[in-house]
């Protein structure tokens, strides 16, 4: 918040105490009679000094308010037109309108790695006559929905957030104030009768016991203010009233009404324990109000992100400040039943009301309500009707500031993958990711193949869990609007028992491109950087060299909202109880501030290492990580440092699925920029064509010639296999970059064919160093679900002879044996005839259902260095 502005008004006074009822000449125009009076452009009773707004039936947003039906089809069309908009029904008003809720984001409820998502929760609507408050909401929609494919921060927060709006909440109400835009009842409030207008226009309440005809004079007062009618604090306070004809008529029970259960039952949709943040957006007097639950642990939690929302959105040229209460201004356990304060008692989160714009007359410079904007103010109620020249400003500003609350409540970054290149070489010499294996730890594999020398030149990369960095329109990086540059600083040391090594870097590059290290971020734009380094060759970095070898990289540097990285990516930070949990501090204490990631651990030396293992044919293999079951990597390596990888697995539910990609040799890793799924083929039936769709990307990197690590992600979630090697191809020896002398000349035969009439049938053959042959089908079943097979045979003749053909169920993507242990199923049998460029394949399955037949195959790939001499 900026210094300039001190709340010095307690919380909610302004809209339900308004006493600027009788200003200038407009109290000589009052009459004590009830009646019907129209706000006008024009001076008078209620005159605004600005057009008076019109709802317009129209989804599409504009210069304007759209009415609730607009507003509705546009969320509708918003669903219907992108994956990241769902809805949910969460209840019923009183008049039997259904209250949606729409969660953004992709519908599994889990992040990219595989946990649980947070929830954010921001409810609209909940005052009928506070039309910027649907528009508010509905523009966050608007602003993730056309960011769906940003791959970049909006794609974060869909991917990793489940953000529940709730446009509309008092839709009864909302409709009534739209009926009569223009209209509404003076000298009815038993409280404020010559200032407050009541009912058509400036109803407040929802429509309980109300007809919904202006000119019923008899029911124009009934309705339950539905932020009022809230456990804990209902019915405690003097600001709420017991009288049905009351503004603030908290209703017969807490939670009486359909609306305020609705809202507490859009918590479930978090779920619950998920819940992060909550907010209620009204209007008016630009403002955040929140409630203190004696928690000081929430309290700073709470301004920390009021701080960040108000900064942010002062930032904008508009300069709107929205300024709050600090905790020692407040009295803890006070509330009136509003929203605020149950889902800040119940949840322990930080939770406000956001008054929109206009002013209420407490900010410097601002005259308060409709004169804000040149208007009359001549009642002061007028702040309620926003021109409709400000709201698209008022919805966008707005949408983008929420957008930025939702990231910080996300929590602390930190650090996911390291990468460390020799520059000589390009062979990774350093890897390490910090992969989940429960809701609450991650599990850290590293593997270094050379030791760090002095004078080499080595590339750092370094990702993390959340896109770090902003940039302006010209694709520079920049600080976050209304975030000091030093947020921007970056250090980097190597150190061991409290010594620093001396290095030389290049100036941090953070990365907007995809593709991996070290030219591309990991899954978002500024998720990751780059840099080069060396070790200075010096005598004093050689003694401190000589102490030992084990060196720690420690990085310090903060995300977007100026927020230090979690100093353990060991646990994974969680909201819990007013404050984060599994937050750690350099010090590796817990606390709500994060610090230094000192948690790696680097080789150093002054003399070099065996170089890094470069990838030659004899990789080209069977690589399963042993500890899953009957899955695992098809690997080829082909000539122009081209290498196709054959991923045979599972999905979610225990169904067999299968992944491909053609990668770029690096050195000693093999970078996949795509891994392919196809869906849709025939085992049997002509006329299916498979649909080719992209799952994610991977990495493979060896360690030796029987070892290595593949880190992927696939669905939009990270995973890490330690693979080793299973079979070893006849005439391909690790080692040596091209293949040896034939021990037989069917060795020529390894590689992938496919049947070109149907694009539905593919093998990999392998003929092993022991004249056994291993043949992997990728195919599908007749419903269009990927199918794979396999069978170990023997060479007959001119013939591959399979006598027995397997398939698999039950194994999960990602588990280990011990958790998905998957089953061995008798499928067939078949019998291949190849020649160096095609051939026939015979297959009997008539035990599992697939009948029997033949069809030709083509040749698709040869090992690097191959050539076929066969007829």
């Amino acid at each position: 918040m900026s210094q300039r502005l001190v709340l010095s008004f307690l919380p909610g006074i302004i809209k339900t105490s308004i006493a600027i009822s009788c200003l200038l000449l407009a109290c000589s125009n009052i009459n004590a009679a009830p009646r019907i009076v129209k706000w006008t452009e024009q001076p008078g009773e209620l005159g605004l000094g600005y057009p008076v707004p019109k709802p317009v039936d129209t989804p599409l947003p504009f210069d304007g308010f759209r009415s609730y039906n607009g507003l509705r089809a546009r969320h509708f069309e918003l669903a219907a037109s992108t994956k990241v908009v769902h809805r949910k029904i969460i209840g019923t008003t009183q008049k039997g309108s259904s209250i949606n809720a729409w969660q953004m984001g992709d519908a599994d409820l889990l992040n990219n790695e595989g946990l649980p998502e947070a929830a954010m929760l921001t409810n609209g609507g909940i005052h009928a006559r506070e039309w910027q408050s649907p528009e508010v909401v509905t523009g966050i929609m608007e602003l993730l929905a056309a960011n769906e494919e940003d791959n970049g921060f909006y794609r974060y927060l869909l991917d990793n957030a489940n953000i529940i709006l709730i446009p509309s909440l008092n839709i009864d109400g909302f409709k009534q104030t739209q009926r009569y835009p223009e209209k509404n009842w003076i000298d009815t409030d038993p409280n404020d009768p010559q200032g407050s207008p009541r009912d058509g226009r400036m109803r407040r309440k929802n429509m309980r016991s109300v007809d919904g005809n202006l000119s019923t004079q008899g029911d124009h007062l009934f309705g339950v203010d539905l932020n009022r009618n809230n456990p804990p604090f209902y019915a405690s306070s003097n600001r709420s009233s017991a009288n049905t004809n009351s503004i603030v008529h908290h209703g017969v029970s807490a939670h009486s009404e359909g609306e305020t259960q609705a809202l507490a039952f859009a918590a479930t949709l978090g779920p619950e324990d998920r819940l992060r943040m909550y907010t209620d957006v009204h209007s008016f007097s630009q403002v955040h109000f929140w409630h203190h639950t004696g928690s000081n642990r929430l309290a700073l939690n709470t301004v920390k992100v009021l701080r960040l929302f108000s900064d942010h959105h002062a930032a904008f040229p508009a300069a709107k400040e929205y300024p709050f209460s600090q905790p020692n201004q407040l009295t803890p356990n006070r509330g009136i039943g509003s929203t605020d304060e149950y889902f800040a008692q119940t949840y322990k989160i930080p939770s406000w009301t956001l008054e929109v714009e206009p002013s209420g007359g407490n900010h410097t410079g601002l005259p308060g309500s409709g004169a804000d904007y040149g208007g009359f103010a001549s009642n002061g109620h007028d702040g309620f009707i926003l021109p409709e020249s400000e709201i698209r400003r008022v919805r966008e500003t707005l949408a983008q500031s929420f957008s930025i609350a939702y990231y910080k409540q996300m929590g602390a970054a930190s650090v996911r993958r390291v990468r460390i290149i020799n520059q000589s070489t390009g062979a990774v010499v350093y890897a390490a990711d910090w992969v989940a294996d429960s809701p609450g730890s991650r599990l850290l594999h590293a593997s270094q193949v050379e030791t760090l020398v002095p004078g080499n030149e080595y590339r750092l990369w370094v990702a993390f869990n959340k896109p770090m960095r902003q940039r302006d329109q010209q694709g520079k990086v920049v600080a976050l609007q209304g975030m000091p540059r030093v947020v921007l600083d970056n250090e980097l040391v190597l150190h061991i028992d409290g010594q620093e090594l001396e290095i030389s870097t290049t100036e941090i590059r953070w990365l907007e491109h995809e593709g991996l290290a070290p030219e591309g971020y990991l899954h978002y734009r500024d998720d990751a950087y780059s840099l080069e380094f060396s070790i200075t060759d010096t005598q004093d970095n050689r003694d401190l060299i000589a102490t030992g070898n084990d060196f720690t990289l420690s990085q310090t540097l903060r995300d977007l909202g100026g927020d230090l990285l979690d100093a353990n990516p060991g646990t994974v930070v969680n909201w819990d109880n007013g404050g984060w949990s599994r937050l750690e501090n350099s010090n590796g204490v817990l606390s709500e501030t994060g610090g230094t990631d000192s948690t790696l651990k680097i080789s150093v030396s002054s003399t070099a290492s065996e170089p890094s293992l470069l990838i030659g044919a004899s990789m080209s293999a069977a690589w399963p990580d042993f500890n899953q079951d009957k899955q695992g990597l098809l690997l080829e390596i082909l000539d122009n440092d081209k290498a196709v990888i054959y991923w045979f697995t599972y999905d979610h539910e225990g169904n067999q699925r299968y992944l491909n990609a053609v990668g770029t040799i690096l050195g000693n890793r093999i970078v996949f920029a795509e891994l392919v799924e196809t869906r849709g083929g025939s085992f049997s039936k002509p006329g299916f064509e498979p649909e080719y769709i992209v799952a994610g990307q991977a990495e493979i990197i060896f360690t030796s010639c029987d070892s290595g690590r593949m880190d992927y992600t696939v669905d939009s979630r990270s995973g890490h296999l330690d693979i080793g090697r299973l079979t070893n191809l006849m005439g391909y020896d690790c080692g040596l970059p091209k293949p040896g002398a034939p021990v037989r000349q069917e060795m020529q035969l390894s590689g992938a064919w496919i049947n070109n009439s149907s694009g539905n049938h593919g093998l990999i053959v392998e003929v092993l160093r022991d004249s056994q042959i291993v043949a992997y089908w990728f195919s599908y079943d007749n419903q269009g679900n990927q199918r794979w097979f396999f069978g170990v045979g023997k060479i007959e003749a001119d013939e591959l002879v399979f006598d027995e053909v397997y398939t698999t169920r039950g194994g999960i993507f990602g588990k280990p044996a011990v958790e998905a242990p998957a089953e061995l199923l008798p499928w067939g049998a078949m019998r291949l005839q190849l020649n160096c460029t095609g051939g026939m394949l015979n297959f009997n399955a008539d035990n599992s259902g697939m009948g029997n037949g033949q069809f030709p195959l083509d040749r698709l790939t040869v090992i690097r260095g191959t050539t076929c001499l066969l007829e």
